[in-house]
């Protein structure tokens, strides 16, 4: 309990705080009586130390050291009763007590021996503790049963609200507002969560409670914010104040709040994971063919939105990191937890940038595979955009959440059961834009077919025709071969459009007009006539196949 509420007590009643009293709100965890000279090493934080002043009486010199020594180790307050061996306190001591906020109280009026006002206290500490359990259970009980009668987290966080009368927010794993009381719905919930958004930004790792205060001009200007935590980090429970003053039951109040939402949101995942584990296990057996009949397929994917009419295509997505030669999370559980743990939330990262396309879809995990099923609407399937827009989250993602992913894209089918062949086709995608060492990368199944085709070209063929093309370009300054190449190549990625082109290798418009001026000066060849176009791209495509120097577009090229 704290000081002051301590001192309440009938037997502390004549009690006088006689410097210090900034530290009144400091909590009292025990009662220590001892007098010896070395009881400094003795003490613990929350200690109130009890003393008819002997220690101090032949010790002026060590009395300020005593007490700074107390308040280091973050001790209560110290309480003495000075008249019974004379004991003088320095104005110093007096002062410097005062600036650190450290407490120190004059017993000499109570007429009870330190044994009887060491009992009382601590009887008092106990059955305060006593209290706090049983509210503690008490508050527990009634949020587990909200959560039982299927009331569910937003009514806890209401509930709450009403036992601190004030505003409470949830902020879920990405620091959106999840559930809000009342008090918080009738304020602004932006200029609520701004500032704490911006702490939690700043502070992202902390694990246990803080409190705060906010600068801004609102009346809630302290909060109290609780991380909440199942297998992985779910969020915060805010409670915002008008004063910084808050009492000891306000916070089990919100400590069991945490825990009662940590075991919602744990039965909530799991619910979730079993879903999500037949969900994977129906597509697992459908690729593989393990369903044979198509009204079983049907049956059992119509709550995943399989239909017998329409199109679909199958895309798959893959971390690059898992086919460039880092090694595969070990066989241990902890290794086990890690990866799924990591490919979960991978998984969201991709669905939900997967929902801002316009694009209807349903989503699975095989293996480190991520499986995208697209329907297709009646209009014709624009591939091209697609590869583009996938393109974009690719580079979008490795930006943002530093996860380096490539997708290859299977043909479009009509029967249910062709799913198995469009995802080979896809992991041949994947595999054929792996070879040619790119990342971040999406690839169709009809790319993939035009490398298999120049693969049919006896070597000695492909690395003639590769040499005769740039054969111009040998004779120039190395750095200038370099850039003319990369312009050329980032020419023809960009579908031969200027200003895309200037904006991906970051130079001025009037520079790329300028380089392919020269590439055509130099190669003697038109380099938008689409024979000759074709014959530059084919010439970049044998880089990969004959394993030579790739131009620099196609070594750094990440999209």
């Amino acid at each position: 309990m704290d000081l002051q509420q301590l001192l309440t007590i009938p037997i502390l009643s004549k009690a006088k705080v006689i410097t210090g009293h900034r530290g009144l709100d400091r909590l009292v965890q025990s009662i220590n009586i001892m007098d010896a000279p070395d009881i400094v090493q003795f003490l613990k934080p929350g200690d109130m130390l009890l003393t008819n002043g002997y220690i101090l009486k032949d010790r002026p010199d060590a009395h300020l050291a005593f007490i700074t020594d107390m308040h280091a180790i973050g001790c209560a307050a110290l309480a003495v009763k000075t008249q019974r061996f004379s004991l003088e306190l320095s104005p110093q001591l007096l002062e410097t007590a005062d600036r650190l906020g450290f407490p120190i109280i004059e017993l000499s009026e109570i007429d009870n021996t330190l044994g009887e006002i060491f009992q009382h206290s601590i009887s008092a500490i106990l059955q305060n503790k006593t209290h706090e359990l049983h509210y503690a259970l008490s508050i527990h009980k009634q949020f587990s049963t909200m959560v039982m009668q299927g009331k569910g987290i937003p009514s806890i966080v209401d509930t709450l609200s009403q036992l601190l009368s004030s505003p409470v927010l949830l902020l879920g794993s990405k620091k959106q507002i999840t559930a809000s009381s009342h008090y918080a719905q009738q304020m602004d919930h932006q200029s609520l969560a701004a500032p704490l958004l911006t702490l939690i930004d700043e502070h992202p790792s902390f694990h246990t409670a803080i409190s705060i205060c906010l600068l801004t001009a609102d009346k809630y200007r302290h909060a109290e914010l609780h991380p909440i935590f199942t297998d992985r980090h779910e969020g915060y429970l805010i409670a915002l104040y008008d004063s910084s003053a808050t009492s000891k039951l306000s916070t089990l109040a919100l400590e069991q709040a945490v825990n009662v939402i940590g075991l919602e949101l744990t039965k909530k995942q799991a619910v979730k994971e079993r879903s999500r584990r037949y969900k994977n296990e129906y597509f697992s057996d459908l690729i593989q063919g393990f369903i044979r009949s198509e009204q079983e397929a049907l049956h059992r994917g119509k709550k995943y939105g399989l239909q017998a009419k329409g199109s679909s295509v199958l895309i798959i997505a893959k971390k690059d990191e898992s086919l460039a030669g880092i090694p595969k999370q070990n066989s241990t559980s902890s290794g086990e937890e890690r990866f799924i743990s990591e490919r979960d939330a991978n998984y969201e990262l991709i669905k939900q940038e997967f929902a801002r396309l316009d694009l209807s879809f349903v989503m699975f995990t095989k293996n480190d595979q991520f499986g995208i099923l697209v329907f297709l609407a009646e209009s014709s399937w624009d591939e091209h955009t697609v590869v583009q827009q996938l393109e974009r989250m690719a580079s979008k993602l490795y930006t943002e959440s530093q996860l380096s992913l490539s997708f290859g894209i299977g043909n479009s089918y009509t029967n249910v059961l062709d799913i198995g062949l469009s995802y080979k086709e896809a992991v041949k995608a994947l595999q054929s834009g792996y070879q040619m060492r790119k990342t971040r990368f999406a690839h169709s199944y009809q790319t993939m077919d035009i490398s298999r085709l120049l693969r049919m070209i006896p070597h000695d063929e492909m690395l003639q025709f590769h040499q005769e093309t740039f054969k111009p370009f040998n004779d120039r300054d190395p750095n200038e071969r370099s850039e003319l190449m990369k312009t050329l190549s980032s020419f023809y990625e960009n579908h031969c459009q200027i200003v895309d082109t200037a904006k991906e290798l970051f130079v001025h418009r009037n520079t790329v007009i300028y380089r392919l001026e020269k590439c055509e000066k130099l190669t003697g060849r038109n380099i938008k006539d689409p024979m000759e176009s074709l014959r530059f791209r084919l010439a970049f495509a044998l880089e990969s196949l004959l394993n030579v120097n790739p131009a620099p577009s196609e070594a750094n090229h990440t999209s």
